[in-house]
């Protein structure tokens, strides 16, 4: 008897799982078109938006490269009418759930700002928050995803890796939908996003990430190098990984560290000259290049190579700080929100005019750089006589 009962409550569950597993809103794959990427401009036509997909072919057809991929364009007034509309096109309801990038031209950053854009992106439901977002250094952005790379690959997803292997290059930050969004809607911190356009090489051209959209709102204001954009990750605690050349005594570029980590520490201070900012970085390398005979044989070298280190970071930070301030007037290192954390009575007072009073700030930057060690070998190659 208990063995029946049992059986007839394994075959209970078992009933309920296929029903609860039962698809009721099941969709053929080859009745979708699966995007992988976008690009947001302006039509030069009439002003209106220009919406470009890069879809994943996944039945095949006209135009179709090796790698299964494809782009359609088309303009309107909102993003929801061009996406509904795409259906025309296609053939298929669009599928956003596999997308990886939106990247918008600099010139509907600048001038329309990018709110409206990616507001429709957050609400639809078939939409992730892991997105990344990027900023088009070329006239348009949908020559990014145009472009027809080497490998026949998808761009969008070639896009995606680069962000995921940034961290080894830092000369660009890595932001997805959420955080922009987050920026957008906090006091005290502007937004940013990385710059991508296209590298031309001898006979090939491929996309690359190099430097950073600097926003005040939602709409761009500026741009920071690949080295402007090392140092304010830095700045902001980002910073994961990358070079530090270091110069000798003549100023002369002669070794490489590699940033293993680093960690910045941000302290606000209440001066008779108003609030004063202390950074303080610390970061460990690894002494990966010696471009000199003479290298670096002693204890004392090493650490006159630690100072010029230190000293150089120091200096670079506070130049790209000084020029976010004086330029751009965007607190993109988030300063007002330590304020707010650590001093919320000053903050109270600074609140509604925080873009004025951060171009007024005085700042102090302290840096350690620790060479834990140097590779493979503590001797530099020394040619014979």
């Amino acid at each position: 008897m208990i063995q029946v009962k049992s059986l007839l409550q394994i075959l209970i569950v078992l009933l309920s799982l296929v029903a609860v597993s039962g698809c009721w809103n099941y969709v053929e794959v080859d009745d979708l078109s699966i995007v992988a990427g976008v690009a947001i401009d302006k039509s030069p036509a009439d002003g209106k938006l220009l919406i470009t997909t890069e879809l994943i072919d996944t039945k095949g057809g006209t135009k179709q490269t090796q790698a299964g991929y494809k782009t359609i364009s088309l303009s309107g007034d909102t993003m929801f009418e061009v996406v509904r509309n795409m259906i025309s096109m296609t053939g298929k309801k669009l599928f956003w759930s596999h997308a990886k990038v939106i990247i918008i031209s600099e010139e509907v950053a600048r001038s329309d700002g990018v709110i409206r854009f990616i507001d429709w992106y957050t609400r639809d439901t078939e939409t992730r928050a892991d997105v990344f977002i990027f900023v088009s250094k070329e006239k348009t952005a949908r020559e990014i995803l145009d472009l027809q790379s080497t490998m026949e690959s998808i761009t969008s997803f070639e896009l995606a890796q680069m962000m995921r292997d940034e961290k080894y290059v830092s000369s660009a930050p890595t932001v997805e939908i959420w955080d922009f969004i987050d920026k957008l809607e906090s006091r005290g911190k502007c937004a940013i996003a990385p710059l991508v356009y296209i590298h031309h090489n001898d006979k090939e051209s491929g996309e690359r990430v190099s430097g950073t959209a600097v926003f005040i709102k939602d709409r761009m204001v500026g741009t920071l190098s690949d080295e402007e954009s090392k140092y304010m990750l830095f700045a902001k605690n980002d910073i994961k990984g990358g070079v530090l050349p270091v110069n000798d005594e003549a100023g002369r570029p002669t070794f490489s560290l590699e940033v293993i980590s680093s960690e910045t520490k941000i302290k606000p201070l209440l001066t008779n000259e108003g609030i004063q900012i202390q950074i303080n970085t610390v970061t460990h390398t690894g002494l990966d290049e010696v471009m000199s005979s003479n290298g670096f044989t002693n204890f004392q070298s090493q650490k006159a190579i630690e100072q010029r280190a230190g000293e150089e970071l120091e200096k670079n930070i506070l130049k790209v700080i000084y020029k976010v301030q004086q330029e751009y007037r965007s607190d993109i290192f988030g300063f007002g929100e330590v304020i707010h954390e650590q001093l919320p009575k000053t903050w109270k007072e600074m609140d509604d005019t925080w873009e004025n009073e951060f171009s007024k700030l005085k700042f102090t930057v302290q840096s350690k750089v620790i060479i834990d060690n140097s590779a493979r070998t503590s001797r530099s190659i020394r040619i014979g006589d």
